[in-house]
């Protein structure tokens, strides 16, 4: 049976230093790589000039496709580049969040179940105190709801 591996993204260096510690010290050859980023819901509102809880999908597909095309091109220059030579060759998933504020680990955690993953590696962002009260954590999120092994790269 294949293992199959769930590398959860942003446009960051610590995501960035993750993926590298996935590929060097977790990866074991045949495994299946799935890489995933979310586009976060207040960037959706940001782009379409609404608040959040206002986000309707259907208003601007152009302002949407944009962001995968953002996200295709920074997962592109700097993931995939980190990945050649891995087989089978891996998996991108680009999804939307648009539900609630722990919306983006919920797509997480959902995709992990989806994928049926061994386990799923993330970045931690060390945000202040503050900034978590205010915009919440992600890997706290799924380190906390996520029913399969999440390992937290510093």
């Amino acid at each position: 049976m294949v293992r199959k591996v769930l590398i959860s993204v942003d446009d960051s260096p610590e995501c960035e230093h993750a993926l590298k510690w996935a590929v060097s010290d977790f990866y074991k050859p045949g495994d299946e790589v799935h890489v995933l980023h979310v586009i976060p819901r207040l960037q959706l509102a940001a782009v379409y000039g609404a608040p959040p809880v206002d986000f309707l999908p259907q208003q601007d597909p152009v302002a949407y496709e944009q962001l995968i095309k953002q996200a295709e091109h920074f997962i592109s220059d700097r993931f995939l580049s980190k990945l050649q030579g891995i087989s089978p060759e891996p998996v991108v998933h680009i999804v939307k969040s648009e539900v609630d504020t722990d919306s983006i680990g919920n797509v997480i955690c959902k995709k992990v179940l989806e994928l049926n993953a061994a386990a799923v590696i993330m970045a931690s962002h060390n945000k202040s105190r503050l900034q978590e009260f205010f915009l919440g954590s992600v890997t706290n999120h799924v380190t906390n709801h996520c029913k399969r092994p999440v390992l937290v790269v510093h």
